[in-house]
């Protein structure tokens, strides 16, 4: 499994409540917590304002979140 490094864009696999397309998530930093699991900071592709820290194996578990490729001069 690869690490998860600052920039990388993950998608959240389910579906919003409404039936929208989930939100982008851009890894801003990676840190080791104080329960000695890493951790990433991130924030909306589309909204920066929101940002809430996960898991990295979260993020790596492809059945909750799939990598996203960088876009275009990215």
């Amino acid at each position: 499994m690869s690490e998860v490094t600052p920039g990388q864009r993950f998608r959240d696999v389910t579906p919003t409540l409404f039936g929208h397309s989930p939100l982008d998530w851009v890894v801003d930093d990676v840190f080791i917590g104080t329960d000695g699991k890493q951790y990433a900071h991130v924030h909306a592709g589309t909204k920066p304002h929101e940002r809430k820290t996960l898991s990295t194996a979260i993020l790596q578990d492809k059945r909750r979140f799939i990598q996203m490729q960088a876009g275009p001069g990215e």
